[in-house]
């Protein structure tokens, strides 16, 4: 492995952007268009929807618990659509700050600092290890509801569907249509799964660069400390000013970089958020009710799932905050009335850590996960009882 962060990074990309091309949408190219790929998507989402309701029509009945059921994995669906909805109509934002972050890694590494480079590789292996833990979540997810359900159909001899839907003009109750069923349903899951880590990963990749601008700011505020402490002759005093402004324009381009994310992202993640809440109670609801087996597996997915992007926004949270800090860590005293006017605008600025909203009303954090928790555990309740009577 290389230890220049650019190439770090670079590799990083390789990746991210194969997995993004394997489902047509490496929005990170300016050029991007639809491709066979792409249609082949969208079809399977449009098909999903189609077939869902066609089922729903064909086994309700009166039996409006399966039309619940059925529903359970709509909520992914819908965040895949948000997906492709955010990364196709921000292609143009998402390829300019992917050219950009790659230039904050090719420049920083060659300052003569070691503790930039260094800070640099933090990053890295910190998205690096994030990424993996995110599609570790969606394979053990994804090939649990498969192995699951085709495990428990082949040794008990009953079928198991790893998804509610049917294809129409064929019995499931044959053994022909239920391996043909499954075969499809199988085909969806892993797809799904990896349209889903591809939206992931676009937010993820851009939301964790938050440590390099904080890290970057607190080595600049470093150097302007060590300035200050010796401003004795013109030059000295120049130099100085030079890296207030330098320190200035950093965090006007850390500013703008939130407000870029919050713009593409608050849609997004309020979707996330949102459906998953939805569909953990769907499925709750489902396992109560029904032998959906593969529920199970497809419920582990959904709670990291809503707890994600959570995560991110206190990462976030946190590394805005870290930001009004290190303006505080300047060596105020040392520097001249002028530089001293300048630096109180700076905190003046600060006093509003950037965040990504959910729903638009509030922080994208952990504590509002733990609120959308409590949310579902009463509506769980409610349901239990209900299902008692």
């Amino acid at each position: 492995m290389s230890t220049r962060a650019s190439d770090n990074f670079n590799e990083i990309m390789r990746f991210v952007r194969f997995i993004t091309c394997c489902v047509g949408f490496d929005v990170y190219d300016p050029n991007f268009h639809f491709s066979a790929v792409t249609i082949t998507v969208v079809s399977l989402i449009s098909m999903y929807f189609i077939f869902t309701i066609l089922t729903i029509a064909k086994e309700f009945h009166g039996n409006w618990m399966f039309m619940i059921q059925a529903s359970a994995m709509s909520g992914s669906v819908v965040q895949a659509c948000a997906k492709i909805y955010m990364g196709v109509s921000s292609v143009e934002t998402v390829s300019k700050l992917y050219v950009q972050l790659n230039q904050n890694y090719t420049h920083f590494e060659k300052e003569e600092d070691a503790r930039y480079s260094m800070a640099l590789l933090r990053s890295c292996h910190k998205l690096r290890r994030f990424l993996v833990l995110v599609g570790i979540s969606y394979m053990v997810g994804a090939l649990g509801m498969i192995i699951v359900a085709v495990l428990a159909s082949i040794l008990t001899g009953k079928l198991y569907l790893i998804m509610h839907f049917h294809l129409p003009g064929i019995d499931v109750n044959t053994e022909w249509g239920a391996w043909a069923t499954q075969a499809l349903h199988c085909i969806c899951i892993i797809l799904g799964g990896l349209g889903l880590y591809t939206g992931d990963m676009i937010i993820i990749v851009y939301l964790m660069q938050s440590f390099v601008y904080a890290d970057i700011l607190q080595l600049k505020v470093d150097h302007l400390n060590a300035l200050s402490e010796n401003q004795d002759s013109t030059e000295k005093q120049f130099e100085a000013s030079a890296q207030l402004i330098n320190i200035a324009k950093w965090h006007q381009t850390y500013t703008r970089f939130i407000d870029q994310c919050n713009d593409m992202f608050s849609v997004l993640v309020s979707v996330q958020v949102t459906t998953s809440a939805v569909c953990i109670v769907i499925t709750i609801f489902s396992l109560l009710t029904s032998d959906w087996i593969g529920g199970y597996c497809y419920f582990c997915v959904l709670v990291p799932n809503m707890y994600l992007y959570c995560i991110l926004g206190t990462i976030l949270e946190n590394c805005s905050e870290k930001f009004m800090y290190e303006l505080y860590n300047i060596s105020f005293y040392n520097l001249n009335p002028s530089q001293q006017r300048f630096v109180l605008f700076m905190l003046a600025k600060s006093q509003q850590p950037g965040a990504i909203l959910l729903l638009g009303v509030m922080p994208l954090s952990v504590s509002s996960a733990l609120q959308v928790t409590k949310s579902i555990y009463s509506i769980t309740m409610m349901m239990a009882r209900f299902l008692q009577k």
